[in-house]
């Protein structure tokens, strides 16, 4: 058995040792990739959601996750040269983007499935929806940013912006 002043010291030490463990941040969650925090270039423009990135040392074609813009292939939709020159303003060929994946990585046409960010902060997927290029699209399961793309389309919409006044 320990004596008072043994347990009261073994106490405080356990009592630091947890206070010291929780100030270590979260524990990455399940389904974080291991390049969730890169950066890519950007390659080519295909449309107003979908792009070309070198992304460690690998060409890929990548889908913006939780958005859809009028389409300019085969056929071309209202505002769909718009939202494409609008990606290319944002993410111009040859800009860094940060990339974040979601909990499911690609799509069934093997396109990378991300959210993008432009080197001063700017979230291209949700700026895209809130100028009215685009509309929020839900990928389950990846639905991390779905509310606040979900608000700015409904912001987008009532103030009729871009596709909303136009189509």
């Amino acid at each position: 058995m320990l004596s008072p002043v043994s347990l009261g010291a073994t106490l405080t030490v356990a009592g630091l040792l947890l206070g010291l463990a929780s100030c270590g941040g979260e524990a990455p969650s399940i389904g974080d990739d291991a390049r969730a925090t890169s950066t890519g270039t950007v390659l080519s423009i295909t449309d107003g959601d979908t792009l070309r990135l070198a992304l460690d040392g690998e060409e890929l074609a990548v889908r913006l996750i939780g958005i859809d813009t009028p389409e300019v292939h085969p056929e071309v939709e209202c505002f769909g040269p718009e939202a494409e020159a609008l990606l290319a303003d944002l993410a111009p060929v040859g800009a860094v983007l940060r990339v974040e994946y979601d909990l499911d990585p690609r799509d069934p046409y093997d396109r990378e499935l991300l959210y993008l960010y432009t080197e001063d902060g700017t979230f291209v997927n949700l700026e895209l929806v809130a100028r009215g290029a685009a509309e929020a699209v839900l990928f389950e399961p990846n639905d991390r940013y779905w509310d606040e793309l979900r608000a700015a389309e409904r912001e987008a919409r009532d103030a009729r912006l871009g596709l909303w006044a136009q189509c």
